[in-house]
């Protein structure tokens, strides 16, 4: 009896992860300055990456929310966006994420990088820090109205 109670808490843990999970969705938006394009679960502060411009300037930052437990607080970071098996590699800064208690990535991208052309063609990447890698689905991601949005006149 006890080891059945065990897997039904476990089965439990783990659904409502999975649940957690499934609320993310891609949201589009934008301001009269700023574009952002995030995966996460709308009106709330559960975002697992997001992509961000100032309209217009041709950069879109990426920005990864958490990252491995090993990083240190204003540093440069060696990782990696992995999609459909073509690793890209790339450098960002390590900040504090307030509201996670983490360590966040951020890094810096031209709209003509061609990782964007094939973000655009997949159904999913990676993206590995250190030992720590996740995958986010790409489904309804508009990287062709961020990029519009983003790229230089």
């Amino acid at each position: 009896m006890p080891k059945r109670l065990l897997i039904i808490m476990i089965a439990l843990a783990l659904g409502s992860t999975l649940s957690v999970a499934q609320e993310r969705i891609w949201n589009l938006d934008q301001t009269d300055q700023e574009a952002f394009l995030v995966f996460g679960v709308p009106e709330t502060d559960d975002v697992g990456v997001s992509f961000w411009c100032i309209l217009q300037s041709g950069i879109v930052k990426f920005y990864v929310p958490e990252t491995g437990p090993d990083l240190k607080l204003a540093d440069s970071v060696d990782f990696e966006l992995v999609i459909a098996a073509k690793t890209y590699p790339l450098k960002g800064k390590t900040s504090v994420n307030e509201e996670a208690g983490t360590i966040s990535l951020e890094t810096e991208l031209k709209t003509a990088d061609p990782m964007f052309s094939a973000l655009q063609e997949a159904n999913h990447f990676s993206v590995k820090v250190g030992a720590s890698s996740n995958v986010f689905p790409l489904g309804e991601a508009d990287f062709a109205s961020l990029l519009e949005a983003c790229k230089t006149p």
